[in-house]
């Protein structure tokens, strides 16, 4: 996976230009991260850290997995991170530096790894920024003799990051200090929570998952706020959403498929819901908060109604003809619930979210018979469910359908059969999983009459689907809330009856 982390949650974080030197008093500071994976947003601290920041904060994560002191440097991460032209540069490195992990990685902690070290503190400080040395994360493995106490092997690193950081007068964050400590605190098993199975299925106790983030974040955001009393006011008291973005979900035709997501603050795990924009399947974006495209009328809603939520990008017309675009999502589907408790999200609770053209691709691919694609619930905003239905009122297919199918205007057999193919609507069967459908009565572009044949062709089948009608609203998602302003509380209420939770671990604070 991907990740370019310079888009945040907009109530969140500020997003802003920066200045090589002191930033100004209207500008955020900016902190850039540098280490190995346990610092990374996927399996580090560096998630969390997000949760932390305040508004008068930007975080940039450089972090990458795999890397030492050294191999940072050699493989160009170290010119990278300089090029971001931080603030603040909190440097972490250690569990990729130890013996064994090969020449291009490995340093000895009194010669190579303190040198290496002291570089990155003279290269920061000659760009006028401020350098922070990190201690490595603990590794969350109790000893087989005395089961209170973890086995770690970073000592040597440790003490030479602190002999450093003390003979060039660099603020520290004694992050394996306190890591030991509140893993020691917690015992075996409550530290346990913070691992998930790696890609071998083995317990994973060097990496965290988001929830693991945020606690150790935590520890990170307090020792940052003694070490640099001036960073205390942008840093948070308690975490936030954060969000990442253009994270790579596969790839098709030689082209990356990327998602943003967006992880809750707190314990969770927290329902998902997957969000497809529509656009005609030739047009809008993952991120799209304006026009009639715009899915940005769910993202504050779902945030603060504690979603892990995905939104998604998929290969669009003319330059991709049908059905890459339900491939993609279906693509999606797989990669979420393979991944979503990476994000603190439940891959048991996971609901669709589509509109218009997205509205029809979710409703699609809720019928596909395939376990590995099966979720819990679908929300359907204006969705195309009957392509056949506007034929006569369009004299053929619509300038949309014929970029997706690469058919002319004029309806022959094959082109009919086709649109019958691709119609919810002809798929509905028993045993899908429940549906709500959001439709206004004054939609020109997709009719609510789709909504009601879809919704009892359902029922007919015996599957749940409830219709919402929103009285006025035309098909642009935006303007919906003013005409009816409670209709989000409907869907989110209709969703939590959907999506009840799981039994989760016991909070677990620093």
């Amino acid at each position: 996976m991907s990740v370019n982390p310079r888009r945040f949650l907009g109530l969140a974080l500020l997003l802003g230009a920066y200045v090589a030197s002191a930033p100004a008093a209207d500008q955020p500071k900016h902190v850039v991260l540098v280490g190995d994976s346990t610092v990374t947003d996927l399996s580090g601290w560096g998630l969390g850290f997000r949760q932390f920041a305040g508004e008068g904060l930007k975080v940039s994560n450089a972090a990458r997995n795999g890397t030492s002191s050294k191999s940072y440097r050699d493989e160009g991460r170290w010119t990278e991170a300089l090029a971001l032209k931080g603030d603040y540069y909190l440097i972490q490195f250690g569990h990729n530096d130890q013996p064994g992990k090969g020449p291009a990685r490995e340093t000895d902690p009194t010669t190579t790894y303190t040198e290496n070290l002291a570089r990155f503190v003279d290269e920061v400080r000659a760009q006028g920024a401020q350098p922070v040395l990190v201690t490595s994360l603990v590794r969350r493995t109790f000893s087989k003799t005395d089961p209170t106490r973890l086995d770690s092997a970073h000592g040597p690193y440790v003490e030479a990051v602190k002999r450093l950081a003390a003979a060039k007068q660099v603020p520290l964050v004694d992050l394996h200090a306190r890591s030991l400590a509140f893993c020691e605190d917690l015992g075996p098993e409550r530290t346990a929570t913070f691992n998930f199975p790696d890609a071998a299925g083995k317990n994973d106790t060097t990496h965290l998952d988001a929830r693991g983030s945020a606690v150790f974040a935590r520890l990170v955001a307090e020792e940052l706020r003694q070490a640099l009393p001036e960073l205390a006011p942008a840093l948070r008291e308690d975490p936030h959403a954060a969000l990442l973005s253009d994270l790579t979900y596969g790839t098709a035709a030689g082209e990356k498929l990327l998602l943003d997501v967006s992880v809750p603050a707190g314990e969770g795990p927290f329902p998902v819901a997957i969000l497809v924009h529509g656009g005609g399947w030739s047009g809008g974006d993952k991120a799209t908060a304006d026009g009639g495209a715009g899915i940005g009328p769910w993202f504050g809603p779902l945030t603060a109604a504690k979603y892990t939520w995905f939104s998604i990008n998929y290969r669009l017309a003319p330059q991709h003809r049908w059905p890459a675009c339900l491939d993609d999502v279906l693509t999606a589907i797989r990669w979420v619930k393979a991944n979503a408790a990476k994000f603190n999200g439940d891959p048991a609770r996971i609901a669709l979210f589509g509109h218009s053209a997205g509205g029809h691709l979710v409703c699609l691919a809720a019928t596909v018979p395939d376990d590995s694609v099966r979720v819990e619930a679908v929300v359907g905003f204006a969705p195309v469910t009957n392509h056949e239905q506007e034929l006569p009122r369009r004299g053929g297919l619509s300038p949309s359908l014929q970029k997706l199918l690469d058919r002319p205007k004029e309806i022959t057999p094959e082109s009919l059969g086709l649109l019958r193919a691709i119609s919810p609507l002809n798929h509905v069967r028993p045993g899908l999983p429940p549906f709500l459908l959001i439709h206004g009565d004054a939609d020109q572009t997709v009719p609510i009459q789709q909504s009601h044949d879809f919704q009892a062709a359902l029922q007919a089948h015996g599957v749940e689907c409830d219709l919402m009608v929103l009285p006025g609203a035309a098909h642009g998602l935006a303007p919906w809330a003013q005409g009816d302003p409670g209709y989000i509380d409907r869907y989110l209420g209709w969703l939590a009856g959907h999506l009840q939770p799981a039994a989760s671990a016991p909070p677990v604070t620093p």
